[in-house]
Formats: C-alpha cells, sequence, structure tokens
C-alpha cells in the first residue's frame, strides 16, 4: 500500500492493501561444478500472469516481461565455521523495451548462512541492481498522469539500488522449507527506497523421475552433518 501526499493514480495509491496476481517464472538451471566451488548456470524467463497496473506506487510489478542469464556460486565451510556457508549471483535481464528504451539491468546477490541446527539457519543477504541506460528522473518533465513518458516511468528509469538484511529459514522436511527475511535500501537513485522490506514464503523441492540423488541420500544416512542433507547450498529467498 502507498501511504503519501501525491498518488499516482486512485484508488490504487489511496492507502489501503490491494491484491493481484503478478508474474510466473520459469528457469532451468544446470550444477555444472559441485566441488569445492558449486557453480550453477541458469537462464529465467519472467511474464505477467495478467494485465495489472502498473502506473502507481503501490504497483506489484511492471507488467512487463524480461529473460535472465547468470551464475550461481557457492560454498560450504568444511573446517573453519563448518555449519556456515556462503553464495553469490551475478545475473543480466534483457528487459521488455517501451518508447524505444530498454534499460537492462546487473544484479549481484550474496548471502552468508549459518546453520544453528540441522534444520534452523540465519542468513545475511545483499541484493543490489545496476541498470544499463534508462532516464534518470530529472529526465521527465512533466510528472503528470497524463505524460506518456511519466506513465512509463516504471519501465524506463535507470534504478540502481542495494538492500542489504537478514533472514531465518526452517526446514520442516527433506523438501519444504518456511523462510523470512527483512531487507532495508541503503543506497539508491530513480527507484522506491525500502524502509522495511518483508518476504516470507514457503519452499518446495522435488525431483523428476530420471533424477538419481541416491548417492546424496546415502551419504545423508551415514552422517550426521548438516552438509550431507543437502547436495547445494539454499536459495536466496528475497525479494528481487
Amino acid at each position: 500500500r502507498y501511504r503519501g501526499k501525491f498518488p499516482h493514480q486512485l484508488p490504487i495509491d489511496d492507502g489501503t492493501y490491494h491484491t493481484s496476481l503478478q508474474d510466473l517464472s520459469m528457469g532451468l538451471r544446470y550444477n555444472w561444478r559441485a566441488r569445492p566451488l558449486m557453480l550453477t548456470p541458469f537462464v529465467l524467463g519472467t511474464f505477467p500472469i495478467n494485465h495489472y497496473e502498473h502506473f502507481a506506487h503501490s504497483a506489484i510489478g511492471t507488467d512487463s516481461w524480461e529473460f535472465r542469464m547468470g551464475l550461481n556460486a557457492g560454498h560450504h565451510f568444511e573446517t573453519v565455521l563448518p555449519r556456515a556457508y556462503y553464495q553469490v549471483q551475478y545475473s543480466y535481464a534483457i528487459v521488455q523495451s517501451f518508447m524505444n528504451f530498454r534499460p537492462n539491468k546487473n544484479r549481484f546477490n550474496g548471502e552468508f548462512g549459518y546453520f544453528l541446527t540441522r534444520r534452523l539457519s540465519l542468513r545475511a543477504l545483499a541484493l543490489s541492481q545496476i541498470t544499463d541506460g534508462g532516464l534518470d528522473f530529472s529526465d521527465f518533465h512533466h510528472r503528470v498522469a497524463t505524460d506518456p513518458l511519466w506513465r512509463q516511468h516504471d519501465r524506463i528509469s535507470r534504478t540502481d539500488i542495494l538492500n542489504l538484511g537478514g533472514g531465518a529459514a526452517y526446514g520442516i522436511t527433506r523438501d519444504l522449507d518456511v523462510f523470512g527475511s527483512l531487507l532495508h535500501t541503503v543506497w539508491g537513485r530513480n527507484g522506491h527506497a525500502l524502509y522495511t522490506g518483508v518476504t516470507v514464503g514457503v519452499s518446495w523441492s522435488f525431483r523428476m523421475p530420471w533424477a538419481r540423488p541416491q548417492l546424496a541420500y546415502e551419504a545423508a544416512a551415514n552422517s550426521d552433518s548438516w552438509q550431507a542433507q543437502v547436495n547445494q547450498p539454499p536459495q536466496m529467498q528475497c525479494a528481487h
């Protein structure tokens, strides 16, 4: 919801909560290397499920598609801090063009986590974005709803940002986790700063019939260490 004196348009910026379906993401990743550094390249496509309102302070998204390609790298510490791990991610997003502007995005994310128990983990999070191209806020000379350029400003702006925060996750079963995180914007330009961004969710993992996880299961059965319970570091479960 938006609580301010300058709404873009009503009723979506009327200060109350609004719900809507947002986007669908479909991706493919391949665990190229497991030790000593886990490397996993990936591709990901995101598309709107329905055409929701994008011109609003409280809009749920930009109602546009994007295609991302990138690389995850992660490592479990085995000697120093044996219950700790880290992972980093870089991705490049090609976004939908509007009014001949295509501000593609570089995203750098990082996570450091520590398992307090076999099921409960804490994590420190960093999410950043640097945009290629796009317009600065000062380039929008007529900031009224009737101006075509201003109506697209969320889609065509050069939005750079750095969010820091932390979170926790709890493994209910081998395949089902619940998680939550808090984020705060410490630097940015041409975008909305997060005073407190809250994310909660559920993560369910499943395997296709042709997958062969037997070796990982055998290792888990013969070990008390948390590393044997998983075959990759937990994903960065926080808002993009």
